[in-house]
């Protein structure tokens, strides 16, 4: 009789694993979260563009879908992700094409320049992502000989 053992697996074995749409809203969700710490900060502060801030329904009706997109990219139809990358999209063309020309001096703070740049940063990892789902790529882990 011909004993086998079962190699016992540690938790070096044990590779955590994700999806892309928990990844996905996870950023987008600390990304409009920055964003509305900013708002009310800009406002306390008395630097707010004064078309956007807490007293501004335009502000968060903006929040209000930035949320609602972001809770779409837990979703896997293909439509929900299509609609999360062109949201994507415009909010990154705004964020690096409009904003700047909005930004001005007085509301270059530390807390400014660290919010816009986490931001649109956050933004663009969301969007890499995005694509790859869309793409239907798979990314998998692989372990280096030795």
């Amino acid at each position: 009789m011909t004993h086998t053992s079962t190699p016992i697996r540690t938790s070096a074995d044990v590779v955590p694993q994700t999806t892309y749409r928990r990844q996905i809203a996870a950023i987008m969700l600390a990304a409009f979260t920055l964003s509305v710490v900013h708002t009310i900060y800009a406002w306390l502060a008395g630097i707010a563009d004064p078309g956007f801030t807490v007293t501004s329904p335009l502000a968060w009706i903006f929040y209000l879908v930035a949320f609602a997109v972001t809770a779409l990219a837990l979703r896997d139809e293909r439509w929900a992700q299509l609609v999360v990358l062109g949201f994507l999209v415009l909010v990154l063309l705004i964020g690096v094409f409009y904003y700047p020309a909005m930004f001005l001096p007085h509301q270059q703070t530390i807390f400014g320049w660290f919010e816009n740049d986490v931001y649109l940063g956050l933004l663009m990892i969301s969007f890499y992502l995005s694509i790859q789902r869309l793409r239907r790529v798979a990314l998998v882990v692989t372990r280096s000989a030795g």
